[in-house]
């Protein structure tokens, strides 16, 4: 699969067709797990994904930090998207996600820290502020 395909298959409305959606991909969009995160002054804006073990980075329609997307997207060209492009997807149409405005470093840390670590401690800060 390559990226004009998953852009396309997940701009398909059958797949975000909320009856035929899988409980795991419902869960991640009801419980607000997705985050848009922008800068203030700025036009940059990231989406994190944040779980209750790990987080991920995602650009929609294009690209995600969790290991399925690296093996079974990226790797094997198994399938077109990981469930977590395919929350987010769901989740903006739906509008049930967060979105807050930082400084340019705290987004810079954040990212920094779901790469590096996998987990940002810095994210879960700003979002208890809000």
């Amino acid at each position: 699969m390559d990226l004009h395909e998953t852009r396309f298959r997940l701009s398909e409305d059958s797949v975000l067709d909320k009856t035929g959606l899988r409980k795991d991909i419902l869960s991640l969009i009801y419980s607000y797990r997705f985050t848009k995160i922008k800068v203030k002054d700025g036009d940059r804006e990231v989406w994190i994904y944040g779980g209750p073990e790990r987080d991920y980075v995602i650009i929609p329609r294009a690209f995600c930090s969790c290991m399925d997307f690296a093996i079974r997207v990226v790797s094997r060209g198994e399938a077109p998207y990981c469930k977590h492009l395919l929350g987010l997807e769901v989740a903006r149409r739906l509008g049930k996600y967060r979105e807050v405005e930082v400084e340019v470093q705290d987004l810079i840390k954040v990212v920094r820290e779901v790469f590096t670590k996998g987990f940002s401690r810095t994210l879960r800060r700003i979002l208890y502020k809000y």
